[in-house]
């Protein structure tokens, strides 16, 4: 089903280099049928990827030429390309709909990857404060990149459906870079406080750190005070005082993991993994390229395959279910605000994926626990930088799944919404009677989009993750490490997963717009992780650089990242591509249960099925 959701999709590819090739593997492999222009043999083979061989410009111009004779949904391309601005300017006169990925300028096609690590401020987090700067391992710059792409372009191709006009956008590669730094732009530009490199371990949380067991290495994570508590029983440690609380925890570091290490290396890291998960305690062990391809987890979910050449290749990181009645949507789509997405998700990853959404205008409706708000708010309601980051154009509810009459609404909602998504582990949304097949009864056009840390099935499928448990655990971090596996200074797994789950939610929409049945589609972040890596598994890659290491203060003066001003604070990191006539809204994020009164008695008068009444964007 995931290999049939873009059929009917035609996408004209004339881009160079790693960021467009993933780009299009992504919309190849959903079903898309692409032909590509290229003098340099692709690393992706599909069934529905052309391939149109040129050796010099003036064969690709002819060629090129040729083809926008034909009806294309997608014309894509990178600033590389020397033909930039023709194909531009023949996008617009022709009405097409082209989306460029724009590299900073001087940065060498072989060198894309380590080049856009080190510009947009990753070496500067990654590794020992004091030591050098180190590359992420993998290919994790250009992929995000890629699917930031590959996600603007289906987003136009929707559009043009609704008002049949092209529309040219730019994905400008060094805000998506910056937008994977876990909130660190945001918070310099509020409080001027920037984040060096703090090694193998997070930021943030403690402990969250990678540790050596008796046979490699593991992630021992425990990010609340109860999980410590967790923790320090089994390893039977003292109970200290300064250990009590995050805080200390964090400012006594060392000495904490210096007396947790002494505990780990006398058990294995698969015993430490195992244990762990099922103290729903977020533990990972250190995987090597070798042992991925022999993890029973992906085996399970069929993660492996084999390319056309029979060399094994990663499939797509998601499974799709569809509902199997029909439904007719009682007033159709032809804006971006008349679809509505409840939000179930909360830090990182769900909440990015959202927030794509929103800033298009979707009404976006965030769904907290009152009694466990997201997290990322850091006790600091709606001001905190990374949460306007994430959640800014989004209306507040609160709703306790523990009470029935609370579930009632919950169920309101669904009735008149068209998406919903949610990154709970998945027993959570089972135990409490919302599985796809009870949603569906409700409301069969409903497409959900669950992005689970392990996936919905699977040995691993209760398990649950941080962005540090899925670096471990995908071997990103024991290709970043030199002597030893190491984390990269920030959750990058978390915004993959996010922008992963925005393209096949896209996807999904193209789908059902053709043949209106519900979607559940089951994203592994485990998975999106693994696309990371990918290349490095199977050729062993090196990536490498002259590009100079900058850092978040010196991305700040040079002016070229987007940013957003928001009322009730200071701006924040802004939309990751340009486009004329898509004007992104700039509503504050809501206080906790801020839209409550309204929301709910607009279900309860009847007045919010079929999105016949929009939400309000200037609700105070």
């Amino acid at each position: 089903m995931e290999k049939k959701l873009l059929t009917g999709l035609r996408v004209l590819d004339l881009t160079e280099g790693p960021s467009g090739e993933y780009a299009i593997k992504l919309l190849a492999k959903s079903g898309a049928s692409v032909t590509k222009v290229q003098s340099i043999k692709p690393f992706i083979q599909e069934e529905s990827l052309k391939i149109i061989e040129v050796s010099t410009e003036l064969e690709a111009k002819r060629a090129i030429e040729t083809l926008f004779k034909q009806v294309w949904d997608i014309v894509l391309w990178t600033s590389h390309f020397d033909l930039d601005e023709w194909v531009k300017n023949r996008c617009q006169k022709l009405g097409l709909s082209g989306v460029k990925i724009q590299v900073p300028k001087g940065v060498d096609l072989q060198e894309e990857e380590a080049s856009l690590q080190a510009l947009g401020g990753w070496m500067e987090l990654t590794g020992d404060p004091l030591g050098k700067p180190l590359l992420i391992g993998g290919h994790p710059a250009t992929c995000l990149v890629g699917v930031h792409a590959a996600t603007a372009g289906l987003l136009v191709s929707i559009e043009s459906s609704w008002n049949g006009k092209g529309k040219f956008v730019e994905v400008d590669a060094l805000t998506v870079m910056v937008s994977a730094l876990e909130g660190a732009f945001s918070t310099f530009l509020s409080t001027g406080e920037t984040r060096g490199r703090v090694g193998n371990r997070h930021y943030r949380l403690a402990p969250m750190a990678l540790l050596p067991a008796k046979d490699g290495y593991a992630l021992v994570a425990a990010p609340v005070d109860e999980k410590w508590e967790l923790v320090r029983r089994w390893a039977e440690l003292s109970d200290r005082p300064a250990w009590k609380t995050n805080q200390g925890r964090l400012e006594s570091c060392f000495d904490l993991e210096e007396n947790l290490s002494a505990w780990t290396t006398t058990l294995p890291k698969e015993e430490l993994f195992q244990a762990g998960q099922q103290f729903r305690l977020p533990f990972a062990k250190v995987q090597t390229p070798g042992e991925l391809l022999q993890c029973p987890q992906l085996a399970f979910r069929e993660a492996w395959t084999n390319s056309l050449e029979g060399t094994p290749c990663l499939a797509l990181p998601w499974k799709v279910k569809q509902e199997n009645e029909q439904y007719k949507r009682r007033n159709s789509v032809s804006k971006w605000s008349d679809l509505r997405i409840l939000d179930l998700t909360g830090m990182w990853s769900g909440p990015y994926c959202t927030r794509i959404f929103a800033d298009l205008g979707v009404e976006v409706i965030k769904i907290e626990a009152p009694h466990r708000p997201d997290g990322i708010r850091m006790n600091q309601g709606s001001a905190a930088p990374f949460f306007r980051e994430l959640n800014r154009n989004k209306l507040g509810v609160t709703l306790d799944f523990r009470l029935e009459h609370d579930r009632k609404r919950f169920l309101e909602l669904v009735a008149t919404s068209d998406i919903l998504v949610e990154n709970f582990s998945p027993r959570v949304m089972q135990n409490f009677g919302f599985t796809s097949e009870e949603l569906w009864k409700l409301h069969s056009g409903l497409t959900i989009v669950s992005l689970s840390a392990f996936g919905q099935t699977g040995p691993y499928r209760d398990f649950v993750g941080y962005g540090p448990t899925l670096e471990a655990m995908s071997g990103i971090a024991a290709l970043t490490g030199v002597d030893a596996p190491c984390l990269p200074g920030f959750s990058i797994s978390d915004i993959n997963a996010g922008i992963h789950g925005a393209f096949v939610l896209a996807a999904g929409l193209f789908f059902q717009s053709k043949n209106g049945r519900g979607l559940h589609i089951d994203v592994s972040q485990y998975e999106t992780a693994l696309q990371f890596i990918e290349q490095g598994i199977l050729f062993q890659k090196k990536n490498k650089t002259s590009a100079p290491v900058r850092e978040i203060a010196e991305l700040y003066k040079e002016k070229r990242i987007s940013t957003l001003s928001i009322p009730g604070g200071e701006p924040t990191l802004g939309v990751p591509w340009h486009s004329d006539g898509w004007d992104v809204p700039t509503q504050p994020p809501p206080e906790l249960g801020q839209h409550n009164e309204f929301i709910f008695n607009l279900i309860k008068d009847g007045k919010g099925d079929g999105c016949e009444v929009p939400f309000s964007r200037s609700l105070g």
